[in-house]
């Protein structure tokens, strides 16, 4: 096991910690570029005169052709591009947006600035350049693969995986060391997983959507004992096919989830029968039958229907949502939550139908303001 103590390893967290005469240096001393899928950012043989902190959006790394290893995805808060820019060399490999993308801009020249105006910011990149080195080693060296996710996020766990096309069991568990998750790889490919009630993809979609930092995580060369996978959801896409939509099923999951607030409100049915928004997205009418059923008798809150149903905390909110705007649900607040002068009152005004897309919720606090 790789002994790493707890980084600040999220440029975003990090941000929030700042004094605001810091974080407007970092803005001034930025600006923001924004892509469309498909779009190069840089490719080898490039000059290297920035590097980029990820807004939002998917950046595919692909080393150049006489370079070793494979791509790796980044997402929200990932740093790339930094080596070249600090050395003056040129670029080794190439950027392509995966997605709609925005990235904070730092240029190499303005970096003695901001070494004197925001000094935390140096460690900071130090940090994670650090870390970026221990866990190619942990590739390189073939070492155990285990810790905490308060020092390995789920994205670098299941890349070095997949980059290393290992077969075996990632096991997940929480805080009392009770096995809450595991997925099977073949050759660096996921086939199988579960996550609590959860099996396959949906179990996936979960795993991305909410791990607690404070969870531990293995990887065995066995395969689960116990698991007919005959009869267990497989999983059939590529790996990096679900990689790219977990992380975007996460992000989308942060806007709505702000949406509707927390998981204790109960949601009341308030007509008879169960009646699908008429041009909605048809692929969630099964998740709202099944909430239906699971609301018929009682009112339920969020997150005991997160443990009934058979999909993804996603597609629940989703569906919710759509729910709730159609008037098939009103809030109504949790007995616990009650005070007693609100205790004759007890409904909570619906609120508005949330985005489609958590990203159009992440623009005012990503791009900084005095960006240009």
């Amino acid at each position: 096991m790789l002994p790493l103590r707890s980084l600040q390893n999220d440029f975003f967290a990090f941000c929030t910690s700042l004094p605001v005469a810091e974080l407007r240096a970092i803005g001034a001393w930025s600006r923001v570029r924004h892509y469309g899928e498909g779009d190069l950012l840089y490719s080898p043989g490039d000059e290297s005169t920035d590097f980029f902190i990820m807004n939002r959006g998917l950046v595919e790394l692909t080393p150049g052709t006489d370079q070793p290893g494979g791509s790796i995805v980044l997402c929200r808060g990932d740093i790339f591009g930094e080596t070249g820019a600090f050395t003056r060399t040129q670029r080794d490999h190439s950027a392509r947006a995966c997605s709609t993308v925005s990235v904070q801009c730092f240029a190499s020249k303005d970096f003695p600035v901001l070494l004197r105006s925001v000094p935390s910011f140096v460690l900071f990149l130090c940090e994670n350049i650090a870390r970026r080195l221990v866990q190619v080693r942990t590739i390189e060296a073939g070492c155990e693969l285990a810790g905490s996710l308060v020092n390995f996020d789920l994205i670098t766990i299941y890349q070095t995986i997949v980059r290393s096309m290992r077969t075996g069991t990632l096991f997940i568990n929480d805080e009392r060391g009770e096995i809450v998750s595991e997925f099977s790889f073949k050759s660096g490919t996921p086939s199988w997983g579960r996550f609590r009630h959860l099996l396959g993809e949906e179990a996936f979609w979960q795993l991305f959507i909410e791990p607690p930092k404070a969870w531990t995580f293995s990887f065995s060369r066995e395969l689960p004992a116990h698991v007919d996978f005959k009869e267990h959801k497989a999983i059939t896409r590529s790996a990096e096919a679900m990689l790219v939509q977990a992380i975007q099923m996460r992000d989308e999951f942060e806007g709505v989830q702000k949406s509707l607030g927390g998981k204790a409100a109960l949601l009341k049915r308030q007509q008879l029968n169960f009646v699908w928004p008429e041009n909605e997205l048809e692929e969630l009418r099964p998740v709202g039958e099944e909430i239906w059923q699971a609301a018929y008798s009682q009112p339920i809150s969020l997150a005991d229907l997160c443990t009934r149903c058979n999909v993804c905390a996603l597609k629940i909110y989703l569906a919710v949502a759509e729910m709730l705007r159609a008037g098939s649900f009103v809030w109504e607040a949790a007995p616990t939550e009650m005070s007693e002068s609100a205790a004759s009152d007890t409904t909570i005004t619906v609120l508005e139908r949330p985005a489609k897309s958590a990203e159009a919720n992440l623009t005012g606090k990503i791009d900084f303001s005095c960006s240009a």
